[in-house]
């Protein structure tokens, strides 16, 4: 009995059949959770954990369709290395302004537009892929200039200064979309291509063709003033009428020379010969009619040929100008054309569209490392401003 009062916490110390003990190891486990920061698993654990969740588990694949082309021009040229080398080789080079055009064009609303009137894009991104990577996942913003926002990130255009190349990327959750894309984005690119030439040749060549329209004007005038005078004044080659008359004149002259030595020779032998009055009156006809061919050359009077030179010869000399003015016009709007076929320019694809069988994005493990990372720096930062702030008020 009275070792029973003297031990009476002995009974009492003793556990029950139904206690257990607790391993060392399950007290070591919950010392380094106790002694785990809530800033470190805030800042790092937390956000690792859900990036490897959310890439090793839910993010879906990516697939990447890539192509390459170059803009040439067959003026332009210019030193080039490589590719563009071997591109100079044959005839043409690069126009870095017009592939910056051709790559605005392809990141644009308008072509993204017109894409959207050949295959439904949209869909393409609203119903695939992850809930975190496909479009208006939830719903909020479905505005056409949000779609766009989100589908000119999908498409990459690189373009390469030293070998003139630029490397278009399409990215989408279906490699065969991808591959539809790209190949709509290009023929788009070569149609704005075609466009631009087709405007550029028109202005090259229009001011040449308008030119051309005035000078056959200016020919067509002219002659019908040069036709109106020949008409009028009986006149179709001053030059050549003049030197008819001319040598009719001289001939008359000649004739009137041998009349006239006929005349004194009858004269002198005998003086009552009849032939007398008929080589008189012969001599006076001929010296009539040497007068009206000296009046109609040079003599006064609005139908002599002396008063009408001056105005055939300025009628003759503006038909002649107009119709060199046309040849003028007529070659320069050849080498205008001429001029406009050399400032063509064309798309020239070097690498057609791929059709990917890897999915290059996302990058799962770089995503969950640099997570991993970037929170061990963020907990870095806050661990050292804590501590700071913690001396400030001790």
């Amino acid at each position: 009995m009275s070792d029973q009062i003297a031990n009476p916490s002995t009974s009492e110390e003793k556990p029950t059949s139904a206690e257990k003990p607790v391993s060392p190891k399950k007290k070591k486990q919950k010392n380094i959770l106790k002694k785990i920061s809530p800033l470190f698993l805030v800042t790092v654990a937390v956000p690792t954990i859900c990036s490897v969740i959310y890439f090793g588990l839910i993010a879906s694949e990516q697939f990447i369709s890539q192509s390459s082309f170059v803009v040439r021009s067959p003026k332009n040229q210019a030193s080039l290395s490589g590719l563009g080398a071997i591109l100079q080789n044959s005839g043409f080079s690069r126009s870095q302004d017009d592939i910056y055009t051709v790559q605005e064009y392809m990141q644009s609303r308008s072509s993204l537009d017109a894409l959207m009137k050949k295959m439904p894009v949209r869909q393409f991104y609203e119903t695939k892929g992850d809930i975190f990577s496909r479009y208006n996942a939830f719903g909020l913003t479905g505005e056409n200039e949000a779609f766009y926002q989100y589908y000119r990130e999908k498409i990459g255009i690189h373009f390469d200064s030293v070998s003139g190349i630029s490397n278009l990327n399409v990215t989408s959750f279906d490699a065969e979309e991808s591959k539809k894309i790209n190949e709509a984005l290009l023929k788009q690119g070569e149609a704005l291509i075609n466009q631009l030439n087709e405007r550029a040749r028109k202005d090259t060549i229009r001011y040449a063709e308008e030119v051309v329209a005035s000078a056959e004007k200016q020919v067509k005038e002219a002659s019908s003033q040069l036709t109106r005078f020949r008409i009028k004044n009986g006149i179709f080659d001053l030059k050549a009428q003049s030197d008819v008359q001319l040598g009719l004149v001289s001939k008359l002259q000649d004739e009137l020379i041998v009349i006239q030595t006929q005349l004194d020779q009858v004269k002198a032998i005998t003086p009552e010969n009849p032939q007398i009055s008929g080589l008189t009156a012969r001599e006076k006809s001929l010296r009539q009619e040497i007068a009206r061919q000296l009046r109609a050359i040079s003599g006064g009077g609005d139908h002599s040929l002396s008063s009408q030179a001056s105005e055939y010869q300025r009628i003759y000399l503006e038909n002649e100008l107009a119709e060199k003015q046309l040849a003028a016009a007529i070659t320069s709007l050849e080498n205008a054309k001429a001029e406009a076929d050399r400032q063509q320019l064309y798309l020239e694809v070097i690498s057609q569209p791929s059709k990917p069988d890897l999915a290059q994005k996302p990058a799962r493990l770089y995503n969950i490392v640099a997570t991993f990372i970037i929170g061990l720096i963020i907990y870095g930062i806050a661990s050292l401003l804590s501590a700071s702030i913690r001396e400030h008020k001790n």
